[in-house]
């Protein structure tokens, strides 16, 4: 039965953070109406955007300067505490879970994203559910107001932000090697 208990609250928090996810790349990375968060508006939205939107991926870059595309999996407990210590009002066990969830979501969108944009043919690029989310991610730089989720794609299904590839979009992934 603890394993149930664990494997809920493991669930729970995968289905919070894709939330979370969602609304950080949809409100502050992808809009200019927060003074606090420009630069992040500035570097993500027309940057980032800017140059993988005109090629989805380009060379690999030595280890350490592949930072504009990286989450701090170091601070990823303490961007987790606020949440961590309300879900704990209820289950300690479910306040723990969450922050190992967050730790976990930005460490495996730092390998995807980076393999997304920089591939290098990692193991895991070889894996479905790694096509599944860089079509995603891909169609996201193609219609930048769809699939803002990258690790937990989730909430874009529940919040109606998805999208679904088009048979020439499909095409051109196929092309790039992620269809």
């Amino acid at each position: 039965m603890e394993i149930f208990y664990c494997l809920g609250w493991f669930v729970a928090s995968c289905i919070l953070m894709s939330f979370i996810e969602h609304q950080v790349h949809a409100r502050l990375m992808h809009k200019a109406s927060i003074p606090a968060f420009k630069k992040t508006y500035m570097a993500h939205a027309l940057d980032h955007h800017k140059h993988y939107s005109e090629k989805f991926y380009d060379e690999p870059v030595p280890p350490g300067e592949d930072k504009e595309i990286q989450l701090t999996v170091r601070k990823a407990p303490i961007k987790a505490l606020p949440f961590a210590i309300v879900i704990s009002l209820v289950s300690w066990v479910g306040g723990l879970m969450f922050i190992l969830v967050v730790t976990m979501h930005h460490w495996i969108w730092n390998k995807i994203h980076l393999e997304m944009h920089k591939p290098e043919a990692r193991g895991f690029s070889r894996w479905p559910i790694y096509k599944m989310l860089a079509q995603y991610h891909w169609l996201h730089h193609r219609h930048p107001n769809k699939n803002f989720n990258v690790v937990f794609p989730f909430a874009d299904f529940i919040l109606g932000t998805n999208i679904k590839a088009t048979p020439r979009e499909m095409e051109e992934m196929r092309v790039l090697g992620i269809a």
